[in-house]
């Protein structure tokens, strides 16, 4: 007999023993410090057979900003099953049990890292976020002339750094494109995490910070795992800082939340090695609160929209859309999604098209999608059009 439930702090460490053999991670201290900080502020479930915990996975609480709408997201991590109970659907079942319960707590989005995009596509997630990841030696490094000097720097370990730098991330356009909105807790857990991440802050008054860069050293590479820039001056400082280590490191290298790709900011491109990689997957929770608070560019006609949503019911069916100068208009008029629409999708493609990782006409163009080429393009020319950009990790 299996049961689903809420883990508490006393199931903490059979959880605990779960990851460690489902992930096959070595036990230590700070290991176990980031684990019960992220176990403290998730919802844990686990699945039971015959009162042995057998799979579990967390549910994280978030908050996203995308473009100036705040939207409260759920990741979900350490999925995880021990191997004799794998093949029977404990995951399914506890994916339904999550979505139920962030549908209740009004949970607009979740987010993950996959194993397997094929495995997460069952449970309706679609790839939203991708990286680009520039290297370049040492011998290729620019050389930075700033236009004034003036302000400071400093480099600092990252808990003494927070303080300093979470408003420059919270203010940044690129944190605002689906990106974290960084509770305390979460700057915590990522000292915990990342005992070996260093900060370069610039101080343009000598107060407050306009620019800082994340990063640590790993044998010959000087790895970059943020930065993040107010101007001009700000960003020449942090350039430099990172070329001044170009005695110290053989190879550089950057893991960009931006997924366009700059090799044009370098005299010879040709000297960057820019590849494009996939990141991390979404899906919608709740359509309605979705469509409801989008940050529309502009209006649109009255539409129909057949929308196929296997593990999620409520957002199944046909829903009439129309958006102007009194608001946002959403509601179902159908549970069949097959029954007339102007446009048809699945959720995936939906959840790709609002957050901005693919057009809609580029949907269509593909096959992915299928309705009136008059409905896509008014639709389409309201939505947000900028790669989405996400610079954490669960």
């Amino acid at each position: 007999m299996s049961e689903i439930k809420q883990l508490t702090k006393k199931e903490l460490q059979a959880f605990y023993q779960l990851y460690l053999y489902a992930f096959n991670n070595e036990d230590s201290a700070q290991r176990q410090a980031f684990f019960n900080d992220r176990y403290e502020h998730s919802h844990v479930y686990g699945l039971f057979h015959e009162n042995k915990l057998s799979s579990g996975m967390l549910s994280i609480p978030f908050k996203v900003n995308f473009h100036g709408v705040g939207y409260k997201m759920n990741g979900i991590g350490d999925v995880m099953s021990y191997p004799e109970f794998g093949g029977h659907g404990a995951i399914t079942a506890l994916m339904q049990q999550a979505f139920s319960d962030m549908r209740k707590d009004g949970v607009a989005l979740s987010y993950l890292a996959p194993f397997s995009y094929e495995f997460y596509r069952r449970f309706g997630y679609e790839e939203v976020f991708d990286r680009a990841v520039y290297r370049i030696h040492n011998t290729d490094l620019p050389r930075i002339k700033l236009a004034e000097e003036r302000g400071t720097f400093l480099r600092l370990p990252l808990s003494e750094a927070i303080t300093l730098i979470d408003e420059v991330y919270e203010n940044n356009e690129q944190s605002r494109h689906g990106g974290l909105k960084r509770a305390a807790w979460w700057w915590h857990y990522l000292v915990l995490k990342h005992p070996r991440w260093q900060v370069g802050v610039y101080l343009e008054d000598d107060q407050s910070a306009a620019g800082y860069v994340i990063y640590e050293t790993r044998g010959d590479t000087f790895k970059i795992q943020e930065l993040m820039y107010t101007n001009q001056i700000s960003y020449q400082y942090l350039l430099r800082f990172i070329c001044q280590h170009e005695s110290m490191f053989a190879n550089f290298e950057y893991a960009d939340g931006d997924p366009k790709g700059y090799p044009d900011v370098m005299a010879n491109p040709y000297a960057v090695n820019v590849s494009i990689q996939p990141y991390m997957m979404a899906r919608i929770i709740n359509l309605q609160k979705f469509i409801a608070d989008y940050p529309f560019v502009q209006k649109v006609k009255s539409l129909r929209l057949g929308i196929r949503d296997a593990l999620i019911p409520q957002n199944n069916g046909i829903w009439r859309l129309k958006v102007n100068v009194n608001g946002t208009s959403f509601e179902k008029v159908s549970e069949n999604e097959r029954n007339m629409a102007d446009i048809h999708l699945d959720i995936q493609n939906l959840t790709k098209a609002l957050m901005g990782y693919r057009q809609l006409m580029y949907l269509k163009r593909v096959g992915a999608i299928s309705g009136n080429l008059d409905a896509v393009q008014n639709l389409g020319n309201a939505l947000q059009a900028d790669s989405p950009m996400l610079w954490d990790y669960f």
